[in-house]
């Protein structure tokens, strides 16, 4: 297996060969050290951040990625664990969350607006955590891409 050909998606945890597009991406970001990029799953449909197919971090603690709670945004939301700075971060808007508490407002209120949106998340101790992914709508991506414009005009959230 070429290592950087390679990857694991981080949703439906299926391993899956990068296509000349993807490749074509991932190689020079991979080349400079990069570690967030978002690629397309073939396998699930669903946008997933890189990792070496590999990667032991990848196969031995699977992710929890949270829906993104933009509207109009069907991306993931990812814890990135950045030396300097964690951060959670969505690679489809490239909205991003300093703050575990910012991210668990922003998710309270797109519920709140959208019921629907609810079956992504689940609540447990308190707090929101990443549902499962079976327990959407068919429709879920359909109804997103209906909500209204999000009106905020930075990619830093709460």
């Amino acid at each position: 297996m070429d290592s950087i050909k390679d990857a694991c998606c981080q949703v439906c945890h299926k391993t899956f060969g990068l296509d000349a597009q993807q490749l074509k991406l991932v190689e020079p970001m991979v080349a400079k050290g990069q570690r967030f990029i978002m690629i397309e799953c073939p396998k699930c449909g669903s946008s997933t951040q890189y990792v070496k197919a590999e990667d032991p971090v990848a196969t031995s603690h699977p992710a929890q990625n949270y829906r993104c709670p933009v509207t109009q945004c069907i991306g993931w939301v990812d814890l990135i664990d950045e030396k300097a700075r964690p951060f959670w971060g969505c690679g489809e808007c490239g909205s991003v969350w300093y703050e575990e508490k910012n991210l668990q407002k922003e998710i309270t209120g797109i519920v709140a607006l959208h019921p629907y949106r609810a079956r992504s998340y689940k609540q447990q101790n308190g707090k929101w955590i990443p549902g499962d992914l079976n327990s959407e709508p068919d429709d879920y991506e359909e109804m997103v891409g209906k909500e209204p414009t999000d009106e905020h005009d930075g990619l830093v959230r709460g």
